[in-house]
């Protein structure tokens, strides 16, 4: 077995109580079945008040006082861990802000940046963000004996339709090629991180075309091209668009473009008033810069963050995303469209940025940087519904095309 994490997520730590944002405040608790009936059957005072504290239904949760988890205390501490030790949290309190995909004999897990310690490690170092691979044989040994035994328990009983429900990971080799190649053409530092993200889009086309048609032998010779230090993207929308950021036709269509990317992102299922209000203040900010004015406060920002050394945390933002999300194909098929929705991500995150800056009279720390990113993170990528719109978007939304999205970015 092989457990795949970024390098800094060995040294996250919860600060508790320390949190300026605490994950216990504003967000719906699940509880889930199994700690759901420990709950139940737990006596004593301590389990009276946590029956008190649960609303029972298709999917149970704690019910908030104030936005607040009935069991965070005045200090902003669990009272849960503090009576029965973190091992009576209920699954989600355990885990986040940890994320986990699984294929075959792969398990990959990332750490979320709504929480503003996993900023601080994201942002806090400008070398580049490598993945370190654990072969995990000791550690899942029992685990695949048990895995074998419920496996001859069940032989017989599945027959046919079992294999048949097996998950195919054949491309998943390949795939997990193009993540890495994927993110080693964000990290090229050689070049600014406008043109970076344009050749992983181009890159992620051309992998997806031969995932559309199944062809092993044509991702590898994708792969081969574009592992060559020199490969180009290839297509109409990219040699010119660069040069025409000055033509006053393409300003007027990338414009639009902005605008129809901040009405699709505000039409998500609101999760906290903070994201209400980052999105208001960009509307606003923008209305009364007016077309020109966005242009302007966009590369006064971009020319800003250069001056101070500070490319490489979009370098990191989009390595974050295509390392959590990419992997996915392995289930969708859907290569490009991960690479696309990073892409959207760090577009509407970037609008946040240059906005923030604006409003502060032209100053935009780190400690800025973490906190737009931990806002975004919060509203996008904690709802299984938002995720999948943003997901669909790159099938029905015009921005969200190779050639639109190549036209924002730069």
């Amino acid at each position: 077995m092989i457990l795949r994490v970024p390098y800094y997520y060995k040294e996250f730590q919860c600060i508790a109580g320390a949190c300026k944002d605490s994950c216990c405040i504003g967000w719906e608790i699940d509880i889930d079945e199994d700690t759901f009936a420990y709950y139940q059957e737990l006596e004593g005072e301590f389990g009276d008040r946590l029956r008190a504290s649960m609303a029972a239904g298709e999917d149970n949760t704690f019910v908030l006082k104030k936005g607040r988890c009935p069991f965070l205390n005045e200090a902003n501490l669990c009272d849960i861990c503090l009576e029965l030790g973190e091992e009576a949290l209920c699954q989600v309190c355990t885990e986040y802000p940890r994320f986990v995909i699984e294929y075959g004999d792969v398990t990959e897990k990332s750490l979320a940046l709504s929480c503003e310690v996993v900023g601080q490690l994201v942002f806090g170092r400008r070398e580049p963000i490598y993945v370190e691979e654990i072969l995990q044989d000791d550690y899942f040994a029992d685990e695949e004996e048990a895995g074998r035994e419920r496996a001859n328990e069940e032989e017989g009983e599945e027959g046919e339709e079992g294999e048949e429900d097996q998950e195919d990971f054949s491309f998943a080799p390949f795939i997990e090629k193009a993540r890495d190649l994927a993110i080693s053409l964000i990290q090229d530092r050689r070049l600014p991180i406008e043109e970076r993200i344009c050749r992983m889009l181009f890159f992620a086309r051309d992998f997806q075309e031969q995932i559309n048609e199944e062809d092993e032998s044509g991702m590898e010779a994708v792969l081969h091209r574009w592992n060559q230090a020199d490969a180009a993207p290839e297509g109409d929308c990219y040699d010119g668009l660069a040069g025409e950021r000055s033509v006053e036709g393409n300003r007027m269509e990338t414009f639009r473009l902005f605008v129809q990317r901040l009405a699709f992102f505000k039409k998500m299922e609101v999760l906290d008033k903070e994201w209400e209000e980052a999105s208001a203040q960009v509307e606003e900010t923008i209305k009364q810069a007016g077309q020109e004015g966005y242009f302007t406060l966009r590369r006064q920002f971009m020319d800003s963050l250069r001056r101070q050394d500070r490319e490489y945390e979009y370098e990191h933002l989009c390595v974050y995303f295509l390392f959590r999300y990419i992997m996915q194909a392995v289930y969708d098929s859907n290569f490009f469209g991960h690479g696309a929705a990073a892409a959207a991500c760090f577009l509407m995150i970037r609008d946040m940025d240059m906005v923030r800056f604006h409003r502060q009279g032209g100053v935009f720390s780190l400690e800025d940087r973490i906190d737009v990113a931990r806002i975004f993170s919060k509203e996008v990528e904690h709802s299984e519904e938002n995720l999948e719109y943003l997901l669909d978007g790159v099938y029905y939304e015009e921005f969200m095309t190779l050639e639109n999205l190549i036209r924002q970015v730069v």
